[in-house]
């Protein structure tokens, strides 16, 4: 995974990573469009570097990953897929159930039939709703509605 460093709109590629051992980013070397190298730091720890830097407010979220967020991106959308794909073939068997309800077992009497058969649509349609909230939830996830959560306006 390439990554990118975005400086004030401007994405320079990424050389060398140093990280702490806590995981955040120590240093960046970076290189422009010009082949220009330059080495950055956090701007809370660039007054105890003596070596050459340009500082930035926050290096970690500088840092992208052009190729992992596309990846994420497409993992979410084959989640979603495969959720729609798991909903519609629950609600085929719950059309299923609700049809061999009506049909009635000549071996049980009707009434035992049908209370079995209700129990079994209940279940199935329980699973289904839950089914379908996990699909919202995810999809709201994925259009960064969570992210949002203290303001007003959700980004779409």
């Amino acid at each position: 995974m390439k990554a990118v460093l975005n400086v004030k709109g401007t994405k320079l590629s990424v050389l060398t990573i140093h990280y702490r051992e806590t995981g955040k980013a120590l240093a960046v070397y970076a290189k422009d469009e010009n082949g220009r190298e330059t080495r950055f730091v956090n701007k809370s720890e660039s007054q105890y570097d003596t070596s050459p830097h340009l500082a930035i407010d926050d290096l970690d979220s500088a840092l992208e990953y052009p190729e992992l967020d596309a990846r994420i991106v497409e993992e979410r959308n084959k989640l979603i897929d495969h959720l729609d794909e798991m909903i519609e073939q629950e609600n085929n068997d719950l059309i299923a159930i609700a049809i061999d309800a009506m049909e009635g077992e000549s071996d049980l009497p009707f009434d035992s039939h049908l209370s079995n058969k209700q129990r079994e649509y209940k279940l199935k349609q329980q699973r289904v709703l839950g089914l379908i909230d996990g699909v919202e939830e995810v999809k709201a996830f994925v259009e960064g509605y969570y992210l949002n959560v203290d303001d007003e306006a959700v980004e779409a």
